[in-house]
Parts: structure tokens; C-alpha cells; sequence
């Protein structure tokens, strides 16, 4: 039988890192997806043949997309846990009492980055695990998704 197989989104640091180095220790194989390209490929190196790391920013459908394709493949035609733990803070406050204005005087676009990333990309990381958990030979799997004050 062969070892399960995570994805685990903003794996290069924290509870990301925390729980790779977890799943590692108890046999599984897990895909690393970080934007942090230098410290990804650095700890999967470390961590030995059953990690992989795909830089991906996960507010990008395409990024994100690949990096499923690319775990289901290289884990053997399996997905077993998604971890969506991948997260930034505010980048702008809707409180703003000094936003910046086009040549109209009308505010600029917000700076929405927190949602795409912690929202957007979850709900886009469901869609793709369901479509590859689906193809395990046993279909099914598991989602855990993590969050911060920044969140919400």
C-alpha cells in the first residue's frame, strides 16, 4: 500500500512547517506549497525524498492548480489531506482615513490580497482536492483549514 499523500499550504514556516515536519515523521509523503521559494526548497531538501516543494501563491487559481496536479502525480495517483493553512494579515484597512486618490479624486482600488489568500484560495483548494480526492482509489480524504484573526 502506499503512503498517504498532504498538500500543505504556507508549509515554509509555522503551523505549516510544523505540521510537514508532523506528517513526515509519521510516513507520509507531503507537497509543500509556499510562496517562500527559498525556505520551501530548502526544508524539503532537508526533510528528504518524501517532501516535495512547489512555490505557489495560492491566490493564483493557476498556481494552485498545478501545484495538484503536480502532489496527485508525484504521490502516485493519491491525495489523501488538504491542509489549507496558508495566510497573510491585512495589507489595507478599510478604516483608512487617508486613502489614496486617482487623478478623479475617487479612492483607488483596496489592496484585497488578505481575502484572495485567506478565503478565496481555501475555497479554491477545496475545489481542486475534491476533484483529485475523488480519483484515489478509495475515493475521499480530509480538508483542514487554519486561521488567524487576519481571517476574518
Amino acid at each position: 500500500m502506499s503512503k498517504p499523500v498532504a498538500i500543505i499550504t504556507g508549509a515554509a514556516s509555522g503551523m505549516g512547517l510544523a505540521l510537514t515536519r508532523h506528517l513526515a515523521s509519521k510516513g507520509w509523503r507531503v507537497a509543500m506549497a509556499d510562496i517562500d521559494s527559498e525556505n520551501g526548497s530548502r526544508l524539503s531538501s532537508e526533510l528528504g525524498p518524501d517532501t516535495i516543494f512547489q512555490q505557489t501563491d495560492v491566490s493564483n487559481y493557476a498556481e494552485q492548480a498545478r501545484l495538484f496536479s503536480r502532489a496527485f502525480a508525484w504521490g502516485g495517483n493519491r491525495l489523501d489531506l488538504l491542509a489549507a493553512n496558508a495566510g497573510i494579515d491585512d495589507r489595507q484597512s478599510l478604516y483608512e482615513r487617508n486613502e489614496t486618490l486617482d487623478a478623479q479624486g475617487v479612492p483607488k482600488e483596496m489592496n484585497l490580497k488578505t481575502i484572495r489568500v485567506d478565503l478565496d484560495a481555501v475555497i479554491q483548494g477545496i475545489w481542486l482536492f475534491k476533484h483529485y480526492a475523488r480519483k484515489n482509489t478509495t475515493p475521499g480524504g480530509k480538508i483542514v483549514i487554519t486561521s488567524s484573526a487576519a481571517g476574518i
